[in-house]
């Protein structure tokens, strides 16, 4: 997931455009770093660094810096070609301007739109981790097919299924994976869920299958996607026993919303929810910082 882009020239910002901020680290400063060793670079060569749970990619062209701010899950591979596309619409548009003197009185703001464009061609990788039957694929055609009646019986995922969703998320767009929830899947979770920016951790809010969240999904879920933000649903709120929002956070060290999956009126909530953790407007949880958790060498 693309968050930021910085153009410098001469210790000069020719254009930047934050998508997401970055509101742990000190941004200017970790420009200037990364600036640093950009400058270094021969031409078209990309490297990159990472801090904390943030990737910095950059390239030198044309005595420009270019530098890409990523989830640090991302796809390096991936982050590279889109710093090779943004790179060339940007030269593409502007290089005579770069060659020459008329760089300090350019306007570079129209390349907004160029660099959009390539922050969506790179869709958010959302997974739905839970037990099977907490409602992941409930969720997933609540937000991408509104117009169908929610499943009237129970039909277990087989390893995956996978949906897009637009809208409200632009410029992302988000791929959204629903991870089979038997316990024989879980061993194959790390085939999918790599590079995946946000997860989404279901619960039914019983204590059982809590349990089975703390000893099967979390030990699958840090070993692949540490750097990973997280919200839990606290799903079948309706049901007379169900816990709490709050209990289920508390007992997964994870923030909890609770939700009726099964219930077409709770569709908004849920876009909201995704907007919020994917936009970081809503209280989330490092996945690779969630307490109690047992290593997964020793799970199975």
């Amino acid at each position: 997931m693309i968050r930021e882009i910085h153009v410098f020239k001469d210790g000069q910002t020719l254009f930047k455009d934050i998508v997401v901020p970055n509101n742990e680290l000190d941004t200017d400063g970790v420009m200037m770093l990364v600036s640093t060793s950009t400058k270094k670079l021969q031409e078209w060569t990309i490297d990159s660094m990472e801090i904390e749970r943030f990737r910095y990619v950059y390239m030198n062209s044309n005595d420009t810096q270019f530098i890409l701010t990523m989830d640090r899950q991302s796809s390096l591979q991936k982050v590279e070609e889109a710093l090779m596309r943004t790179v060339s619409k940007f030269m593409t548009a502007f290089e005579r301007d770069i060659l020459s003197d008329r760089w300090t009185s350019t306007d570079f703001s129209p390349y907004g739109v160029a660099f959009r464009d390539v922050v969506t061609r790179m869709p958010v990788k959302v997974c739905l981790a839970g037990h099977g039957g907490t409602g992941k694929t409930t969720l997933l055609e609540l937000a991408t097919m509104p117009d169908q009646a929610p499943p009237s019986e129970y039909v277990p995922t087989f390893f995956a299924d996978k949906a897009f969703l637009e809208g409200d998320f632009a410029p992302y767009v988000c791929s959204i994976f629903d991870l089979g929830g038997q316990d024989r899947f879980v061993q194959e979770w790390n085939k999918i869920i790599r590079a995946g920016s946000v997860v989404v951790i279901l619960s039914d809010s019983t204590e059982e299958n809590i349990e089975w969240t703390k000893r099967v999904a979390f030990p699958a879920l840090k070993a692949d996607l540490p750097y990973a933000r997280a919200i839990a649903i606290a799903n079948k709120q309706d049901l007379p026993d169900a816990l709490t929002p709050e209990e289920v956070s508390m007992k997964l060290d994870v923030p909890a919303y609770g939700m009726q999956a099964n219930n077409p009126e709770f569709r908004g909530r849920w876009l909201q929810l995704l907007k919020g953790l994917v936009f970081e407007t809503i209280d989330f949880r490092i996945v690779g910082e969630i307490a109690g958790v047992q290593d997964y060498d020793k799970l199975w």
